[in-house]
């Protein structure tokens, strides 16, 4: 009876190892209510904050500085490089996601402006706002993998800010980054930037596969010591 309770312990941690090392990487998308800040961590990943520039900068840019180093670039459904106007969400009565601290953000008329992230991006989150009332989809490309191909829908409104997170998962090993988020709302503002930004770390399996496994190799060694010493 023991023996075959080992095998079957055995059985289903091999089945959960290969689960884990077998996935797909793929990219995770979580949004965030209105009024509600954005977490200090998105999937196990930590967050720095984009610095507050718009004190010293003003105008239009088409490029955001990381605070890891490259640069977050603005392109139009064309691929060409698209100037954003600059400015303090404080300063504006439309946005509403619940953050204690003033931060830049970027408005614009053009209904599709993608994001160019910069290099082993492994998450990014932002917010999205608009002074009307409007519908908007959001997708996001990846390095090693399919990423958000399939339009995220969502709504705006002066008094609708959602944020969202957007993380690579990473499950069997692969490195992939996340390299472009495109947005396509109208009259409308993107900003409240912050990211994730490590070099490549091979995931391993989950815990709980590995000791499922370990327990059952476990068993079979303790039966086979037992019928030696029998």
């Amino acid at each position: 009876m023991k023996h075959s309770i080992y095998i079957t312990t055995l059985i289903a941690g091999f089945i959960s190892l290969l689960g884990a090392f077998n996935a797909s990487a793929t990219l995770i998308l979580d949004q965030y209510d209105s009024d509600t800040p954005t977490p200090e961590t998105i999937g196990g990943y930590t967050m720095t904050d984009f610095d507050v520039v718009n004190d010293s900068l003003s105008g239009v840019t088409s490029t955001v500085e990381s605070p890891f180093g490259g640069l977050l670039t603005f392109t139009d459904k064309n691929g060409a490089v698209l100037d954003l106007s600059r400015g303090l969400a404080d300063s504006t009565d439309w946005w509403v996601n619940g953050e204690s601290n003033d931060y830049d953000i970027f408005t614009t008329g053009v209904h599709w402006v993608t994001i160019l992230l910069p290099t082993n991006t492994r998450a990014f989150s932002f917010s999205v706002g608009a002074n009307i009332s409007a519908g908007a989809w959001l997708t996001a490309t990846e390095t090693d993998g399919s990423g958000i191909d399939t339009k995220h829908n969502f709504d705006l409104s002066p008094s609708n800010t959602p944020g969202f997170g957007i993380y690579s998962s990473n499950s069997s090993g692969q490195c992939s980054s996340l390299t472009s988020v495109t947005i396509e709302p109208l009259e409308w503002g993107v900003g409240n930037f912050s990211i994730n930004n490590d070099s490549c770390s091979a995931s391993v399996p989950e815990p709980s596969s590995l000791a499922l496994f370990g327990l059952g190799l476990a068993g079979l060694g303790f039966i086979r010591r037992r019928k030696h010493s029998s």
